[in-house]
């Protein structure tokens, strides 16, 4: 049973809101696997925790397994039809074409760990676990990178926040930050300028600054810590492949610090998810 189907089948089950979110997603599902949830709720005029809430109701992890069904949904309606007419049959028949993908893939996160310097990640990954709260800022191509960090980070701990690319959103989380507070900003392909004011201020406040970026800056460097990334012009979709393989490496030694915290609070979730689920049937 496809995605839609399934959202059909369930609708009578939804919330007011939920309901809202179900049609927009049968209504535009290349929208939704493309854009954040965050968006995805601004289009459906519902809030961002009633696209998650929703997700839940069907039954989904969240709204990444959302995505993945709504691709897999399009995929068999052939709507890619032509990118895999595109594909070499031969090369995919010898695994040759995957071959060469997993290649280049793997050496660009090798080219990205290799770069790193340990002290600075392991500084990172105790901020994530330590700092009372949390924010990430990313817009235009780094959005999904942020939002990534954003969405699997509420699931672990309190207190983790994700600033939109709205001028009210951004003063109203720069007015929440003190020096209590971790700013983590991505900036990839010449998007710093775009967040720069966002982060002057926050250093002004005496805010813990980290910026994952592609390349240093010209002027001088604002953030407490850098980790660096290849660059999109650099690395194409690889470069995609080795952020994500970097945060993943971040999320994964958080946790290692108190497993039986982290594991505690998902349950919490899980269990308050489900109250309000239930509410609002």
């Amino acid at each position: 049973m496809s995605i839609c189907d399934e959202i059909k089948r369930k609708y009578i089950h939804l919330s007011k809101g939920q309901r809202k979110v179900a049609q927009f997603v049968s209504d535009n599902p290349n929208v939704v696997a493309t854009q954040i949830a965050s968006e995805v709720g601004r289009l459906a005029d519902v809030s961002e925790s009633t696209v998650i809430r929703f997700c839940y109701a069907m039954d989904l992890s969240g709204f990444g397994e959302l995505q993945d069904q709504i691709k897999a949904h399009l995929i068999d309606k052939g709507e890619v039809a032509a990118v895999k007419k595109a594909l070499p049959t031969k090369k995919i028949k010898n695994n040759q074409l995957g071959a060469q993908i997993v290649k280049r893939d793997l050496a660009g996160i090798s080219k990205t760990f290799n770069g790193l310097v340990e002290h600075d990640v392991e500084q990172v990954i105790q901020l994530l676990h330590s700092t009372k709260r949390i924010h990430f800022l990313g817009f235009r191509q780094s959005a999904p990178a942020a939002f990534w960090m954003y969405n699997n980070l509420t699931m672990l701990r309190e207190n983790v926040f994700f600033i939109p690319h709205e001028a009210d959103k951004i003063a109203q989380q720069l007015a929440m930050m003190d020096e209590q507070s971790l700013l983590v900003v991505f900036a990839l392909d010449e998007e710093y300028e775009d967040v720069a004011t966002t982060v002057e201020i926050a250093k002004h406040k005496n805010v813990k600054v980290v910026a994952i970026r592609d390349k240093p800056l010209k002027t001088d460097e604002p953030a407490n810590i850098v980790l660096y990334v290849p660059s999109a012009q650099e690395g194409g979709a690889t470069c995609t492949i080795a952020i994500f393989a970097l945060l993943h490496l971040l999320v994964e030694e958080m946790v290692s610090k108190q497993p039986q915290q982290y594991e505690g609070f998902k349950l919490q979730q899980k269990r308050r998810q489900s109250k309000l689920i239930a509410i609002g049937q």
